[in-house]
């Protein structure tokens, strides 16, 4: 079996490339201190390593059929720990974003009287966290946001036990191969320029094709257009059949070390064209 490309950046190297986007950036500075809060609470999360005992020949079938190696149903969790850790989440973001108080205080009380904390985790894993906070009153998006950032230590784990179990030609997929999570940035590699994308909920990377949109398949030229920035490090890619976009990084390009998890949050000004021109 072939090395798995994922790699799982490490926490103190990501917080480290922080703090240096902030000096020169200080535009950015309300951005970065809010995301660095979030990662040292995350930090602050001892996760044991997982222990799986999944053999050579039931990963290559889960591969080969398309489905991540994580079952949402089979996610152990210390739910004491991962409750403690939303709760830190929702202040965290109601500190940096007042304006959110309100809302982030709804889903503080809905996570933390669930009778099941194991639930509203499992219909995130499954992209049913949207229907169900519409259900519930909540807003779907910022619930997204605390559950995404309280399951990231530990999901960040079974990544890192996963990881060197995946064979890259078995998995040309939109998805993460580990746990399912959609892509939230992409990097054009330096050499030959292969694209790899980079999950937003576990920080996996996997090779993908270059001319095909991750969220809908789609393969027509014409349809998957990508906009530049002045130096051409960055691109935005934007698919014209499902309205979504993806930031991508050209590491040919690239002058300096490029920290993929850093970058998601440095290029907040791309997410906001984004969604003024209609993308999601």
């Amino acid at each position: 079996m072939e090395k798995a490309v994922a790699i799982i950046t490490r926490m103190e190297e990501i917080l480290k490339g922080l703090e240096k986007e902030r000096e020169k950036k200080p535009a950015l500075a309300e951005t970065i201190d809010l995301h660095r809060a979030l990662l040292l609470a995350q930090a602050g999360v001892q996760v044991p390593l997982p222990h799986l005992e999944l053999g050579a020949e039931e990963v290559r079938a889960l591969l080969s059929e398309g489905s991540p190696l994580l079952k949402p149903e089979e996610l152990k969790v210390d739910w004491e720990v991962f409750a403690q850790l939303c709760e830190e989440i929702c202040g965290i973001a109601s500190r940096h974003r007042l304006e959110l108080g309100e809302e982030l205080g709804k889903i503080r009380a809905f996570l933390g009287n669930h009778p099941d904390k194991r639930s509203p985790v499992v219909h995130y894993l499954r992209d049913e966290s949207l229907e169900r906070a519409e259900e519930t009153g909540l807003n779907g998006e910022l619930l997204a946001f605390v559950l995404n950032n309280s399951l990231h230590p530990f999901l960040r784990a079974y990544a890192q036990v996963l990881a060197p179990l995946i064979d890259d030609r078995l998995w040309y997929r939109g998805r993460c191969p580990i746990c399912g999570g959609q892509p939230d940035l992409a990097l054009l590699e330096a050499e030959m320029g292969g694209r790899h994308l980079l999950c937003s909920r576990c920080d996996s990377q996997w090779l993908f094709r270059r001319l095909e949109c991750p969220f809908c398949s789609n393969t027509e030229p014409n349809k998957l257009i990508y906009y530049p920035s002045e130096d051409e490090v960055y691109r935005l890619y934007v698919c014209q059949v499902c309205n979504r976009y993806l930031k991508t990084i050209d590491m040919r390009r690239a002058t300096s070390k490029v920290i993929p998890p850093v970058e998601r949050i440095i290029t907040v000004a791309m997410d906001v064209a984004a969604r003024e021109a209609g993308y999601t």
